[in-house]
């Protein structure tokens, strides 16, 4: 479990390269619930000790953790409309149906927009647990 890793269970011979995503948000999830900024620095720093033993391991989690800093990699050029026509055609949907439009017009508020208007990952994942609906 990736809590488990976090918490002294484990492997502890695990490099970054090895780092599962679930761990990092398993670490980001704890620490946005915890209250106390100790707690905070001492979950992440035993985050730190326990899978970035290189320097590499710790400059790929630091890449992850705070995007906007990295000056290597360029943005990626995604932007929220582009995302909601790949989701459009990864799900197979028609773009005249009300889950394509909601998508594409997830800025817009309206009786078919539904309550979270304004959010695109909320939008998306609301359609896509809709299409997932569907497909079961």
């Amino acid at each position: 479990m990736a809590t488990s890793a976090l918490d002294g269970g484990g492997n502890s011979s695990v490099g970054g390269e090895d780092i599962k995503f679930s761990v990092m948000v398993s670490l980001f999830q704890w620490i946005q619930k915890s209250k106390s900024s100790a707690k905070k620095r001492s979950k992440f720093r035993k985050f730190i000790d326990t899978f970035c033993r290189k320097p590499q391991d710790n400059f790929a989690a630091m890449r992850l953790i705070l995007p906007g800093l990295d000056r290597e990699r360029g943005s990626y050029g995604l932007k929220e409309h582009v995302l909601a026509t790949c989701l459009i055609d990864a799900l197979a949907m028609s773009r005249e149906s009300d889950d394509a439009r909601r998508l594409l017009n997830w800025r817009k508020g309206g009786p078919k927009t539904g309550s979270n208007a304004g959010n695109f990952s909320l939008v998306a994942a609301e359609v896509n647990s809709s299409s997932l609906l569907e497909f079961s």
